[in-house]
């Protein structure tokens, strides 16, 4: 991992931490009433979503609202060096991984397809939809193979020149509270 992504990643999750919780939800909230006024969401029946920490873009409103809907969610497991997105009913369902975030401990693999919307966390976006994640390449190796549609979801002050290497995926769309992302 290059020392540029090594500052970069400390220097966004400091910015996060150091937020106000007034800020924050006030910016979860315009990023989740942005995503929710994409037609890809409004006619999707299946979503793959991480459960948000503390320090990401809260996605646990988007995980009850379309459960309350009736669509399947599905959260990230990761297994070795992969992940895969098990079915859950609730977050509270979820366990604490090895890696500290919320994951399903069990479950039905929800198979994806051109209609499912992946919710793509970042630590940062350019307009490109290229992303700077923790690190783990979790996310690059799953969208490789991945023929849905892929939505990062970042706070606008979060977003800018990303480096890049050749195993990077983009993401579809990217969504900050201040719309679509195309600085």
């Amino acid at each position: 991992m290059s020392e540029q992504k090594k500052d970069l990643r400390r220097e966004l999750v400091a910015f996060r931490r150091n937020m106000e919780e007034n800020v924050r939800k006030n910016l979860d909230e315009k990023i989740y009433n942005n995503v929710m006024g994409l037609g890809c969401v409004r006619n999707a029946d299946k979503f793959l979503v991480y459960a948000s920490s503390s320090v990401e873009v809260d996605t646990r409103r988007f995980i009850d609202g379309m459960l309350s809907r009736g669509k399947t969610v599905a959260v990230p497991k990761c297994v070795g060096k992969d992940m895969r997105f098990l079915k859950t009913d609730s977050l509270e369902a979820l366990v604490k991984s090895s890696y500290g975030v919320d994951e399903p401990a069990d479950g039905e693999e929800i198979v994806s397809d051109s209609s499912t919307v992946c919710i793509v966390p970042g630590l940062r976006f350019d307009r490109n939809g290229y992303r700077l994640g923790w690190g783990g390449g979790f996310y690059d190796r799953f969208l490789s193979g991945f023929t849905g549609i892929s939505v990062g979801i970042c706070y606008h002050e979060c977003c800018g020149a990303v480096p890049t290497d050749e195993f990077d995926i983009p993401v579809s769309i990217v969504i900050t509270e201040n719309g679509i992302y195309n600085k």
